[in-house]
């Protein structure tokens, strides 16, 4: 890797990462166009969308531990949420992972544009639910829904390398009705 792509990524990962913090949203769903495109249109070799899952995949864990670290004494860790969604998501991501390799790279593009969209879809539709600032301790859910909804986006996030936060963001706050900072703290230990 020249110079020149190292400074590159290097950019992409701090520009992507400042605008996924600002809007609160998962680092891949901003980085992977980023790192798919930006490279070749600065003459350098382009990155295919299996070393971009890849890139994103290391990338996400590290970030995902570093606000780990900053929300663990806040008191908004939902225990039983973090092992029923975390241990489903896990299961699904490793299903997606290693399926991934069978298909071409125009079909994980797709995947990474269809959750996106699904993504984006689920971020305008109305939050009902308990309040924002109850703590974790006091939030109850649906586990099988939760349980499922874990694995099917495990299993889709696998597939281009994302923890898939950009997903279970909405579908906490929207579907599993969690409150904000309980749903934000508890995203990034599942």
């Amino acid at each position: 890797m020249s110079l020149g792509l190292a400074v590159t990524v290097f950019l992409i990962g701090f520009i992507g990462s400042f605008i996924s913090g600002m809007l609160g949203i998962g680092g891949t769903i901003v980085k992977y166009p980023m790192l798919l495109y930006i490279p070749p249109l600065l003459g350098f070799p382009a990155f295919s969308a299996h070393e971009v899952a890849a890139v994103s995949a290391v990338q996400v864990l590290f970030a995902a531990l570093g606000g780990l670290w900053v929300f663990r004494k806040g008191g908004y860790l939902h225990r039983s949420l973090i092992w029923t969604m975390g241990g489903s998501i896990l299961m699904g991501s490793f299903i997606g992972g290693f399926g991934s390799k069978f298909l071409s790279g125009s079909t994980i593009n797709t995947v990474y544009a269809l959750l996106a969209t699904v993504a984006a879809g689920m971020m305008f539709l109305p939050k009902k639910g308990e309040k924002d600032d109850a703590a974790a301790d006091h939030v109850t859910f649906n586990k099988p829904l939760a349980a499922a909804a874990a694995f099917t986006v495990g299993g889709l996030a696998g597939i281009i390398g994302a923890a898939g936060a950009f997903l279970l963001m909405p579908i906490m706050l929207v579907i599993l009705r969690i409150p904000t900072r309980v749903a934000i703290a508890t995203s990034l230990a599942v």
